[in-house]
């Protein structure tokens, strides 16, 4: 009888152990699964499959789909619902969970801002050994988070990123080296890791190591080779590197002098990444739908125009809008263009939510006011509208925190009535 006793327990254990680990490895399959989709960029059928095993407290899912809500991808974008699933995610050492909750708590994105907290969970994720938490961990240590920096510590998170052929953490290291911060400078070393780094295609070692072949302070001055590096770092988009090449075309420095090529290279790097939020809203403007066939604007509508806009034909409505907007053959009327936007982008369109969101943004005949205009793109880009989520994003940048979470929650509930 004793015997009996004491297997007994452990043959329930072993029965109820079996199906919760067939559940689990269920879920993790899942996860995966999902985690391929994102790479696809099919944010919809992610978000579903997450859905359920992230309510079963799998960390994989739970931090994948945080990731959907803090980037907006297939869900209304909402930081404060990234952080609780990365919370939960994190509490079970997920490296993924616990990195993204860092960076929340560094800009007091969906949680109290925290640089203390964010550099512990920073350090968190870091020991996991994963090379993108680790550069990432030594960049907030370079950086001190606004704080004082550590470059010495960062060194050493870098070098063991790039030991692990991280891209990013090479040419980090580079700069270090280049410096001297943190570490002895070195340019030879700095010139080996920026080589490393962008034989790798890394526009920053590319545009890095152009600017020593220019310089010609710690190697022998290559005007045709910086050329080569700079159109490198400039096809993929770097800013740095297309404001280098504009130089380079300027002077005749390793190519013919030609001024008007010199001239779009520095326009395109303002509009990569050196324009203000005002300057983009200035370049986006308020741009008509091109799925849509224009009207001559030039004369007044047609009565037949007129009588399908007021039934509500959606064409017409938005064709409408747009002379009433602007006075094209109409009296310029900014509110009943608004209102019948509004008709519009209750109705789904993306293009009448994402000319809403510019136009409070800008202030075009109403207040200026970013809080109305992040609701509207946020629903521009939840339905779809490529220009939205960039917008939307910079927007939730110059909010504060509070009033980002309010808005948040007015997208939410503006989704549920649909």
């Amino acid at each position: 009888m004793t015997k009996v006793w004491h297997v007994w327990p452990v043959l329930v254990l072993l029965i109820l152990t079996a199906p919760l680990a067939q559940a689990q490895n269920r879920n993790d399959a899942v996860a995966e699964r999902a985690e391929t989709l994102i790479e696809a960029e099919r944010y919809s059928e992610a978000r579903d499959l997450l859905i359920e095993p992230a309510r079963n407290n799998n960390a994989l899912a739970q931090a994948l789909l945080a990731r959907l809500y803090e980037r907006g991808w297939g869900v209304p974008q909402d930081f404060t619902q990234a952080a609780r699933l990365n919370r939960a995610a994190a509490s079970t050492g997920n490296p993924m969970a616990l990195n993204a909750l860092a960076r929340a708590h560094a800009e007091g994105l969906g949680v109290e801002q925290d640089r203390e907290r964010a550099m512990l969970l920073f350090a968190q994720a870091a020991q996991s050994g994963e090379p993108r938490y680790q550069s990432d961990f030594a960049v907030a240590l370079e950086t001190g988070l606004g704080g004082e920096g550590d470059p010495a510590q960062a060194v050493t998170w870098y070098e063991r990123a790039a030991e692990q052929g991280y891209v990013p953490a090479v040419t980090s290291l580079g700069v270090l080296y280049l410096e001297g911060s943190g570490v002895d400078r070195d340019p030879a070393m700095a010139m080996a890791l920026f080589e490393q780094a962008a034989a790798e295609g890394d526009p920053r070692a590319q545009n890095n190591l152009g600017l020593m072949f220019v310089r010609g302070e710690d190697v022998e001055r290559d005007y045709d080779r910086a050329f080569v590096l700079f159109q490198s770092a400039a096809d993929q988009g770097l800013q740095a590197g297309l404001n280098n090449l504009s130089v380079m075309y300027e002077n005749g420095f390793g190519v013919a002098v030609d001024e008007a090529r010199s001239r779009e290279l520095l326009a395109e790097g303002r509009r990569v990444g050196g324009l203000s939020l005002q300057s983009r809203l200035q370049e986006i403007g308020i741009p008509f739908d091109q799925r849509i066939v224009p009207d001559d604007w030039t004369r007044a509508p047609q009565p037949s125009e007129r009588i399908a806009a007021n039934n509500g034909d959606p064409v017409s409505l938005y064709r409408m809008a747009w002379r009433e907007l602007h006075g094209y053959g109409v009296r310029q009327d900014i509110p009943s263009g608004i209102a019948k936007l509004e008709t519009l982008a209750g109705q789904g369109l993306s293009s009448a939510r994402l000319l809403l969101g510019l136009i409070h943004a800008n202030g075009l005949g109403v207040p200026q006011d970013f809080a109305e205009a992040y609701v509207w793109l946020s629903l521009a880009a939840h339905a779809g509208s490529p220009l939205a989520p960039g917008i939307r994003d910079e927007l939730a940048l110059q909010l504060p925190p509070v009033v980002v979470a309010e808005s948040q929650a007015r997208v939410q509930a503006y989704l549920t009535t649909e």
